[in-house]
């Protein structure tokens, strides 16, 4: 028989390497797997982050791609494609703002952009959801409207409140996109 040494020392071996945090897990939720990857600590809030992923279904075929989004998602957090944090764009952007060092005339044009296109159409959305995808839908829209109406005809009130429109000269509303050069300073 070992000593009561080694056997202790085999035995806190084994404890360590069961308790050490796993990296991913699949649970059933209702009736598809839900895939979910520890992706770090969230550096502004401080609360474990991680990255999910639903799989329809609970069958083995559904097994087998739980398991395959299990790696793609481990693999996004090895190479670090998954952001660390969970603000917002509109955070990101005012934090931006805050810490950088450029002309006053071109802050004001930014925060222009920021307040009246960037943040009301993406302000609310977490970083780590900000797609490629979503980033060209905007820009199109720009291109299409300035102020991303939805095409539906609607009045543009000169002034706020209960007025007459006619004495206000209010008119309808017109789509006039923004130019290219626009839309790239809206992206930078």
């Amino acid at each position: 028989f070992p000593s009561p040494r080694v056997q202790t020392a085999c035995m806190s071996q084994r404890k360590d390497a069961g308790e050490r945090r796993k990296r991913g897990s699949v649970r059933m939720r209702g009736g598809s797997l839900q895939v979910r990857v520890y992706a770090g600590t969230d550096p502004v809030t401080g609360r474990d982050s991680y990255l999910t992923e639903t799989v329809k279904g609970t069958d083995r075929a559904a097994q087998r791609e739980a398991q395959k989004a299990l790696t793609k998602l481990q693999a996004r957090v090895d190479e670090q494609h998954a952001a660390n944090s969970a603000v917002t764009l509109a955070y990101a952007t005012d934090e931006w703002l805050r810490t950088t060092d450029i002309e006053v005339s071109t802050r004001h044009g930014y925060e222009g952009y920021i307040r009246r296109t960037i943040k009301p159409a993406l302000g609310h959305v977490p970083l780590r959801k900000l797609t490629t995808r979503a980033l060209e839908t905007f820009y199109a829209q720009l291109r299409r409207c300035r102020t991303r109406c939805n095409g539906r005809p609607f009045m543009e009130h000169k002034v706020e409140g209960v007025h007459d429109c006619a004495e206000a000269k209010c008119r309808p509303h017109e789509c006039s996109g923004m130019t290219s050069s626009s839309v790239r300073q809206v992206h930078s």
